[in-house]
């Protein structure tokens, strides 16, 4: 894997779930930078949870630079909403630290090994959020499989 960033975002179905695939080297002032423009997207409006997916991702983080980086982002979403992580085993440290934050901090979080379960988790918490029946958004096996 080169040096080199980027990412792609989707916004997915009618809930508004934001699909973020981070892929190359990720620096802390990238994480700083994007991750700010990424979280000001989220407070406009109509994105209803978050699914982060790092699997093609290398980070150069320390503990504090995480630390850091999550706090951030559980101080700019509000309490439960959903923000699922898609991992490989080598992120496992990062993201551990990340969920750890967030859940202190009131943010419902989860983490998958791949994108298909940790969206529909999204969209299971956001009709439960809803007070609507999730059924129709996921089957419950999916999740037991995925983590």
């Amino acid at each position: 894997m080169t040096g080199r960033f980027s990412y792609l975002t989707r916004i997915l179905g009618p809930d508004g779930v934001m699909y973020v695939r981070l892929i190359g080297v990720n620096r802390p002032e990238i994480s700083r930078d994007r991750g700010g423009m990424l979280l000001d997207r989220v407070a406009a409006g109509g994105i209803k949870g978050l699914v982060f997916d790092y699997r093609r991702m290398l980070y150069t983080h320390d503990t504090f630079q995480i630390g850091t980086l999550a706090g951030r982002v559980a101080s700019r979403l509000p309490a439960g909403f959903p923000v699922a992580y898609v991992l490989a085993r080598h992120h496992a440290g990062f993201v551990v630290t990340l969920m750890r934050t967030l859940k202190a901090k009131g943010i419902v979080t989860e983490p998958f090994a791949t994108h298909r379960p940790a969206i529909a988790w999204v969209n299971r918490q956001i009709a439960l959020d809803r007070g609507q029946s999730p059924d129709h958004q996921m089957d419950p096996a999916l999740h037991a499989r995925s983590a």
